[in-house]
């Protein structure tokens, strides 16, 4: 009996100088052995792999660029259309796998950290992406300008957070949006909510919320002298960036029911009340190495609107920015004509100046704000509160500083808080050492230019990383230690004289920086001068964020334990 035969159409194989690609050809058609064809199969796959690997290792353009073993060899598939523009033309589909392990560990900021004091200012991920820990690096990536040689514009378009933002979000917002001429529209249809007129009637709201939680906090020690502060803090700020965003109540809990009716055996409203956004963010980081994995497959042209429609179909991404503002709610807040001040009042206002929103961004943006306003403030809160736990003289002498200047909380104002040097040097401290975001999450995509004197190719991804940055001995004395008087006691001849303060970026820097900075440090202050001014607060066990603390591509499973007097 012969052997069976496969229709086959033979290849040649040719090699693109300056690319790790290999352009497959047709030659002819022919009959050949099956058994054949897949030995031929096989060695060819092993040739790509192989040859992905001394790519990487020795003939990318970034190769010189040291990093981890594991990081540089991941394999790689190339793809060629030489129909398409650059980037749906040539794109690289990568296993991330350093990159997937370390976020598996949950101690992302730790391990690159460690990458750039073992290799240095510069460090490989991936074999698509660089890590930077320089000043000069930061202000390259987020602030377009500079000299001639390094003057570019460095792009989200084509980073993780893009291509999920045209993903989940129902429609373009500040925080995904890749055209630095729509974010300006953005910014400034938003800004009217972030002005200082705004700020200071959004005092009585934070202010009010501040004061429901330390009665709260008073009524569980009640109960019990040790308890956990983290829920009763994550609420006042939940409360707190709701009522601004929506002035609502009743949307406070609109989160909390939403999550609850997709994940009914995860999450439990408590009495319909008590928003699990955390244990979502939980579930989001504990999958997060597949989101590495899935930045590969969304890189194939045409991946993202196929992904959309597939979601669209099965509304499980969808439902979360939606359901935090519903439509139907979001025009009958529109409809309704009061003076609170809160976002959508002073957002609302855009079309007075001439700039036009859409309802579905306007409901994408309000949304967000809520989301990373509520996650990123309450994160910055607990980090401070438990330096402070763990420095008691420092908590002393703020409760000091306090007393010094009010009688009772009630005498407190936003104005004179922030003119405290103790209080204020606590809170960037505690930013200092645990920025709420990282610089993975902040990552560009490079025009093809050179950062602090590295040329990075067009298309790689790069990132200045906050953590590593805002603790670096190149720029701060004492790096690891919570010093709170580097921020005000730091003239000639000061330990802290020479700390480069420039190098604290915790809400970014450049056109990008965060839109509602002022807002989340007025809130804090009201929140810690409460706490600390009316409650004897004393640490319990041996709770340490540094190493007790999962991080992702955010801050999880924090916790902040006190005794309460």
């Amino acid at each position: 009996m012969n052997s069976p035969v496969a229709r086959y159409t033979s290849i040649e194989v040719r090699y693109v100088p300056n690319s790790s690609s290999l352009i497959l050809s047709p030659i002819s058609e022919q009959y050949v052995d099956h058994h054949v064809t897949v030995k031929w199969l096989y060695a060819l796959i092993l040739f790509s792999l192989v040859y992905s690997v001394l790519y990487n290792l020795y003939l990318s353009p970034i190769a010189k660029v040291p990093g981890p073993f594991l990081a540089k060899i991941s394999p790689v598939s190339h793809f060629m259309n030489s129909s398409s523009n650059l980037r749906r033309g040539f794109f690289l589909i990568t296993k991330q796998l350093w990159l997937m392990s370390a976020v598996y560990r949950r101690r992302l900021n730790h391990d690159i950290k460690a990458l750039h004091e073992k290799y240095g200012p510069v460090v490989r991920l991936s074999p698509t992406e660089l890590s930077f820990a320089t000043i000069a690096a930061q202000n390259a990536i987020h602030r377009p300008g500079g000299s001639a040689k390094e003057h570019a514009f460095f792009t989200k378009e084509g980073t993780l957070e893009a291509m999920m933002g045209d993903i989940i979000w129902p429609a373009t917002n500040l925080l995904t949006v890749t055209d630095p001429q729509e974010h300006q529209r953005l910014k400034k249809a938003l800004q009217p909510a972030f002005t200082s007129s705004a700020l200071r009637s959004q005092e009585s709201i934070q202010k009010a919320h501040a004061y429901v939680m330390i009665s709260n906090i008073k009524k569980s020690a009640a109960k019990r002298s040790c308890i956990d502060l983290t829920p009763l803090m994550s609420q006042a700020i939940w409360d707190i960036i709701s009522d601004l965003s929506f002035g609502e109540p009743l949307l406070k809990d609109q989160l909390g029911k939403a999550i609850h009716s997709l994940f009914p055996e995860i999450i439990t409203p408590t009495n319909g009340n008590k928003v699990k956004f955390e244990t979502l963010k939980t579930t989001f980081c504990a999958v997060s190495p597949l989101l590495e994995a899935l930045q590969v497959l969304l890189a194939v042209p045409g991946a993202q609107t196929f992904a959309k429609a597939c979601v669209s179909l099965v509304p499980l991404l969808f439902w979360l920015p939606t359901r935090v503002l519903p439509s139907a709610q979001l025009r009958k807040r529109l409809d309704r004509q009061d003076q609170n001040e809160d976002f959508l009042t002073a957002i609302m206002r855009c079309r007075e100046l001439g700039i036009s929103m859409t309802d579905k961004e306007l409901q994408s943006n309000a949304s967000l704000l809520v989301m990373v306003g509520y996650d990123t403030t309450a994160t910055s809160l607990s980090a401070t509160l438990n330096l402070l736990l763990r420095n008691p003289h420092y908590l002393e002498a703020l409760k000091k500083e306090l007393q010094s200047h009010f009688n009772s909380f009630d005498d407190m104002t936003a104005a004179s808080l922030s003119q405290l040097p103790l209080l204020n040097g606590c809170i960037q401290e505690g930013l200092r050492l645990f920025p709420p975001a990282n610089g993975k999450g902040t990552n560009r995509t490079s025009p093809g230019a050179f950062i602090d004197g590295t040329y990075v190719p067009k298309g790689v991804n790069v990132s200045a990383d906050m953590y590593t940055i805002q603790r670096s001995p190149h720029y701060w004395s004492r790096p690891d230690s919570f010093c709170p008087e580097r921020w005000f006691d730091n003239g000639p001849g000061t330990e802290f004289a020479n700390d480069i303060r420039s190098s604290h970026c915790p809400f970014l820097l450049g056109p990008r920086m965060c839109i509602g900075r002022a807002v989340a440090l007025q809130s804090m202050r009201f929140i810690i001068a409460g706490m600390v001014c009316d409650l004897e607060l004393e640490a319990v066990g041996q709770y340490d964020w540094d190493n007790d603390v999962s991080n992702s591509y955010l801050w999880t499973d924090y916790r902040c334990f006190a005794e309460v007097r």
